[in-house]
């Protein structure tokens, strides 16, 4: 599984069980870890962030797994 699978499976886990606070919790992330200088960590937040965006962006659909089934 590559990085981008798992920032979209963790935001769509995210995202799930927040709502649109998913968005800020990885805004919030992404800004401590960028500070922290932790770039790769910070790049796979902003993945997060992007996919939690995309994902609250579309209408809802029926078929979405439960986060228990990503993991």
């Amino acid at each position: 599984m590559t990085t981008e699978n798992d920032a979209h499976n963790f935001a769509a886990c995210l995202v799930a069980e927040l709502g649109e606070r998913a968005i800020r919790l990885s805004r919030v992330r992404l800004v401590e870890l960028t500070a922290a200088s932790d770039l790769r960590a910070a790049a796979f937040w902003r993945d997060v962030m992007r996919a939690s965006e995309q994902l609250l962006a579309r209408p809802p659909d029926g078929a979405a797994r439960p986060c228990s089934a990503l993991q």
